[in-house]
């Protein structure tokens, strides 16, 4: 983000106004962003600096960290042997229970919310159709009454749409569970009790090594994505520089023209005017004779 914005800073220095007044009121008008755009440019800059110094030291830390976890893995495979490697897949599959069952309970609120707020769109709009005695006496509505039935009717129909995807939603999750669930206990009963609870201990350690890696990673992909709506930012605004600019040189070359043709239809409508030694023009009467 640091290259360009010197010499974008120069361009918008030279589109400062100049010339007649006309130009110059025009230019002022082209320009009048030009200092606010200076500034958020500036700022993004500093912003994508900032981000950027973060995000290779998140990096840096990940990196260690998987080492550390590759370095902790080796060496629960050299005290437990082939059993680590037996009994890894049910301790993976049990991971992917314990996500499905976090994503049930987020899912379950998220779908007992919509469905609140359709329940209550729903008596908000019965409401309003009694209060207007609706489909009973056929009562003419005027305007007020007509938006406000319009919106609480929208609002029902909205509402409705929001807890059928949350249903949908849960409907996966709960899917998704009981398969991750299935996949656990089938893991359980082909390894066996004797195995897993003897090598718990290794793979909570690596459990919690992993939960790391996954918070370093959350945090990487964070600020990546700060860093580049930041640099869209910049660039947006090295853009609107850049049109302000040529919109002000294009108004200069016209202006430019504008005095080029005046000046010559002026030379062209002048008299012709006499070349220094020339012949006196004749005179209209003549010299009497003699």
């Amino acid at each position: 983000a640091r290259g360009g914005r010197g010499d974008m800073a120069a361009d918008a220095e030279a589109a400062a106004p100049e010339g007649p007044p006309e130009l110059a009121a025009l230019e002022r008008e082209l320009t009048q962003q030009v200092p606010s755009l200076l500034e958020a440019m500036n700022r993004a800059s500093a912003e994508v600096n900032t981000l950027e110094s973060r995000l290779g030291e998140a990096q840096d830390r990940y990196k260690k960290l998987l080492e550390q976890w590759s370095r902790l893995y080796e060496d629960l495979r050299l005290q437990h042997g082939a059993n680590i490697e037996r009994v890894k897949p049910y301790f993976d599959a049990k991971q992917v229970l314990n996500a499905a069952s976090r994503r049930v309970h987020t899912v379950v609120r998220e779908f007992s919310a919509a469905a609140s707020l359709h329940t209550q769109a729903k008596v908000e709009l019965r409401s309003i159709e009694e209060d207007l005695a609706y489909g009973a006496h056929k009562v003419a509505l005027d305007r007020d009454q007509q938006d406000g039935l319009s919106r609480a009717t929208v609002r029902v129909l909205k509402c409705q749409q929001e807890r059928d995807r949350r249903e949908q939603e849960y409907a996966r999750a709960l899917r998704e569970y009981q398969e991750a669930k299935e996949a656990s206990q089938a893991w359980h009963m082909q390894i066996g009790d004797s195995v897993i609870n003897r090598t718990l201990p290794s793979f909570r350690q690596l459990a919690n090594h992993q939960s790391t890696l996954a918070e370093e990673q959350a945090r990487i992909n964070a600020l990546t994505e700060r860093a580049r709506h930041a640099k869209a930012a910049y660039h947006t605004s090295m853009r609107e520089l850049d049109r302000i600019n040529v919109a002000v040189h294009a108004a200069r070359r016209k202006h430019r023209e504008a005095a080029g043709e005046a000046e010559e239809a002026q030379r062209r409508a002048a008299p012709p005017q006499p070349s220094a030694g020339g012949a006196a023009p004749p005179q209209r009467g003549g010299a009497p004779e003699a």
